[in-house]
């Protein structure tokens, strides 16, 4: 496999990682909004935030694969 594909595999992982821990940090954000709000619209954001947790575990379990792919087919010097 070519340099320049370990390189794209790289940064693609390193941008997923990143939008996992933005999404974290917005689902902290939904669920201290919804401990403000009473009855069905607190109980609506967190929903919503716990739905961009498991979105958030997604990017970041994918991530760990292409990190580890493109671990397994570094260039060797």
């Amino acid at each position: 496999m070519s340099s320049s594909h370990h390189d794209r595999t790289t940064r693609a992982a390193d941008l997923m990682h990143l939008n996992a821990m933005a999404l974290e940090e917005t689902e902290q954000s939904l669920h201290t909004s919804a401990d403000q709000r009473p009855g069905a619209a607190g109980e609506r954001l967190h929903r919503l935030a716990d739905t961009m947790t498991e979105t958030a575990g997604d990017i970041a379990e994918r991530a760990r694969g292409l990190s580890d792919e493109a671990k397994k087919r570094e260039p060797r010097g």
